[in-house]
């Protein structure tokens, strides 16, 4: 019995080691990151919950950065990863959510 502990703890530890230097790794391979910043023209908001429904909806998506959204000049300013997605993909993120994007301004 004492030997099937010893080795259920070299196992362990054996095991959290190559975990943790698979972290490492992770953190040390470089990434393309190109951070995009757009303003994003919007029809449609009325209130602070189509406010709300537009942050939600771009957040959802993968490699967005952060988002604001402005009732007041109807816009959202989208920092984003080019890399991971596109300005199509956020416009109609906010499309599906009932609103347009108001083009040629």
């Amino acid at each position: 019995m004492k030997k099937l502990f010893v080795l259920f703890i070299v196992l362990a530890f054996v095991s959290c080691n190559s975990v943790n230097k698979n972290k490492q790794h992770e953190k040390t391979t470089p990434e393309s990151v190109q951070i995009v910043e757009s303003t994003i023209n919007i029809s449609g908001m009325h209130c602070e919950n189509c406010v709300a429904s537009v942050e939600k909806g771009v957040k959802e998506l993968e490699g967005i950065v952060s988002v604001t959204v402005s009732l007041n000049d109807s816009t959202a300013v989208v920092s984003y990863d080019g890399s991971k997605v596109e300005l199509a993909k956020i416009e109609k993120a906010i499309e599906s959510r009932g609103y347009t994007i108001k083009t040629g301004m």
